[in-house]
């Protein structure tokens, strides 16, 4: 029987190892690079849209307050002055045409809002919304006033406005109460002596008045105190409002995080011809009741790090904005003052 020869294996040799080896390197630094360009851009895309929603909500909020300003239910604050009976009226009580809306411009420090230092505040006054109609007329020797709604919770201690549109008086409420009879829901709201310097209104109301309850809000940036995980500070915009009474403190609610900044300028009709002929910085305002609109510039900062880790170009109140790796965006917006327009 014939023999074969026998084949011995061959492995590798050691350029093929290293060649392989380098090979397989090259790969997986191109999987890896690959991968961490997708987490970033979907770090920045995920950042990009919070800032979206959370700027369109801020932007929302603050159009929405700030058309109501002066807002009483007639159509122009300036044909009809307040009467104010009440003893003690809300210390920040300005119910005038240059009273209602007010901002003050870049805030030092120590500032009575604790707001963000260079930022802006807005404050505004208006009667709420929810109005109550009179059920009958109202003899102003008569202390009690009854209505057909208390939609807006109004109850002692309240500062109420009644106004029929060509007369207005604020007063404070002493007592708050319901009367039910017959499926005829009425409320009944004291005003008496002894929290008002009386109890007479400028003149006779009739049923085509309603009351509403007063308030006033500010609206600024504050630093919540919190931090991102590299420990860099988070600014929200807060906004502070009296609801109808002065014993309860008012106290800053967080509305929108992420807020660094606020920017404001108003519209100025100079020449009284209901037109607005520039804008202004609230420090060179002389007169807030010629103020027809308010731009709004936000700047807000993602609350993630290492987002843009090679920064922004980006420029906000005559600044580049810091170049810290977290996205910035600035959002702004116009808004024309309803009770002031032709």
């Amino acid at each position: 029987m014939k023999a074969y020869p026998q084949k011995h294996d061959r492995g590798f040799t050691l350029v093929e190892l290293l060649v392989a080896l380098a090979l397989g390197l090259a790969l997986s630094a191109a999987v890896m690079q690959a991968t961490l360009a997708s987490l970033q851009s979907r770090q920045l895309l995920d950042a990009a849209g919070r800032l979206q929603e959370s700027g369109r909500f801020a932007l929302a909020y603050l159009s929405k307050d700030l058309r109501t300003a002066g807002f009483m239910g007639c159509p122009n604050l300036g044909q009809v002055p307040l009467n104010v009976i009440a003893k003690d009226p809300p210390d920040d009580l300005d119910f005038t045409p240059g009273g209602v809306l007010k901002g003050y411009d870049n805030v030092s420090a120590g500032n009575p809002f604790a707001a963000v230092v260079g930022s802006d505040v807005l404050t505004l006054q208006r009667a709420d919304p929810r109005m109550a109609g009179l059920t009958g007329n109202l003899s102003p020797n008569n202390a009690n006033i009854q209505i057909d709604n208390n939609d807006a919770g109004l109850g002692a201690g309240d500062f109420v406005l009644i106004t029929d549109c060509t007369h207005a008086d604020l007063f404070e409420a002493t007592t708050v109460s319901q009367n039910q009879s017959a499926g005829n829901e009425r409320f009944t709201i004291a005003h008496a002596s002894n929290a008002n310097d009386n109890n007479k209104l400028s003149k006779l109301y009739g049923s085509d008045a309603f009351l509403l309850g007063f308030q006033s809000v500010e609206y600024f940036v504050r630093d919540t105190g919190r931090t991102t995980a590299a420990g860099k500070p988070i600014h929200s915009l807060y906004v502070r409002a009296r609801q109808f009474d002065s014993a309860t403190p008012r106290v800053a609610q967080e509305l929108v995080e992420g807020v660094e900044n606020m920017q404001l300028s108003y519209g100025e009709d100079s020449n009284g011809d209901r037109a607005i002929d520039g804008y202004k910085t609230a420090d060179n305002i002389s007169d807030w009741s010629k103020v027809l609109s308010v731009r709004i510039e936000l700047l807000l900062h993602s609350l993630e790090d290492n987002v843009v880790p090679d920064g922004q170009n980006l420029t906000y109140n005559s600044s580049l904005v810091p170049q810290d790796g977290r996205l910035r965006k600035v959002y702004t917006t116009a808004v024309a003052v309803r009770n002031r327009l032709p």
